[in-house]
């Protein structure tokens, strides 16, 4: 379900609270894809600045306790969610107001009580269209925040089809931590792959896909595309043998052709599905795919991948395996 109308909710609220109090300089978005909220901090004359983990560039936002205003775009996962705010509070100067801004279904009503002990009590400003703005004031004592990147890295052990393996992830990765159902689907019915293959893995996250072809293959070429840099910076850890390429769609990878396309594709652009987003995936495999090529991709069942894959010129649109809510698809061209 789309929540473009919880999104734009949302933001109204931080942009309306700009015009009646416009803050001091300087101030910070953080993990808000649209600009306008500083867009409109900036129309006021507020020095401002956004950090977004889908700039290829980004790192931890600055932790330099100078910013008056530090505004937070509620995120899905609450591990994030305290990553968020040890930034925040890195970045504010004591006294300095934090915003955080949600939609009610995204729990931002339970804000409140994340907010110690780096900030005081949080106060709703304003309400509408379900979703909220909270706001509290930077403490002027209390532990210092983690900031910085590598303290947000985070080990695990994943039981994957080549064995235990220890594994890197930061919060707000895709499945966090876990081997999820449907890349576990596609690492057990991954193509095969002859030796110097030049194999992309589209949406590739913190790695789990672009390890399992070199698991199956070793002396395969294989490059991750991920739009998320902070996955992507946990992608280097993990497969230190493949490329990584920072960035959404096909245009990072400029007219590179491939021999293999393994996926577990996203469908969400910032928290909204869209088939778009699929529809981008294939026209753009479809093109770069070698004329005896081989893509395999994993989606939910409900998606109608077939239709769409035929629509994007695919002659041949096969299932190769299913299990519970996912199926593996095998295109070629």
């Amino acid at each position: 379900m789309s929540r473009r109308p919880r999104d734009e909710a949302a933001v109204a609220l931080a942009v309306a609270e700009v015009d009646r109090t416009p803050p001091e300089s300087p101030a910070l978005v953080l993990a808000d894809p649209r600009p306008d909220l500083v867009a409109a901090l900036q129309a006021r004359g507020v020095e401002a600045q956004a950090w977004s983990r889908g700039d290829p560039a980004a790192g931890a936002p600055p932790a330099d306790g100078r910013h008056a205003l530090v505004a937070v775009r509620l995120p899905r996962a609450r591990q994030e969610l305290e990553m968020l705010l040890h930034w925040a509070a890195g970045a504010l100067r004591p006294g300095g107001r934090l915003w955080v801004y949600g939609a009610n279904d995204e729990g931002v009503k339970s804000v409140a009580k994340r907010l110690p002990p780096f900030f005081g009590p949080g106060v709703t400003l304003a309400t509408g269209g379900h979703a909220r703005l909270v706001e509290a004031r930077r403490s002027a004592d209390g532990p210092s925040p983690r900031t910085g990147l590598e303290g947000w890295l985070e080990a695990v052990e994943l039981d994957t089809p080549w064995g235990v393996r220890p594994w890197m992830s930061v919060p707000g990765a895709f499945a966090h931590g876990r081997l999820d159902e449907g890349t576990a689907l596609l690492l057990r019915h991954l193509p095969a792959i002859r030796p110097g293959a030049r194999v992309l893995d589209y949406g590739a996250g913190t790695g789990l896909v672009a390890a399992g072809v070199l698991a199956a293959q070793p002396e395969a070429r294989v490059t991750g595309l991920e739009p998320d840099a902070l996955a992507g910076r946990a992608f280097r850890l993990n497969v230190p043998e493949a490329a990584v390429v920072l960035g959404g769609g096909w245009a990072p990878l400029g007219d590179a052709r491939w021999d293999v396309v393994v996926s577990n594709p996203p469908y969400h652009r910032g928290k909204d599905e869209t088939l778009a987003e699929i529809d981008v995936f294939l026209a753009g495999a479809r093109t770069r795919l070698d004329a005896d090529g081989v893509m395999r991709c994993v989606v939910q069942r409900r998606l109608p991948l077939d239709a769409r894959a035929r629509e994007a010129g695919f002659d041949s649109v096969e299932p190769v395996a299913d299990a519970g809510p996912y199926r593996v698809w095998e295109l070629r061209p």
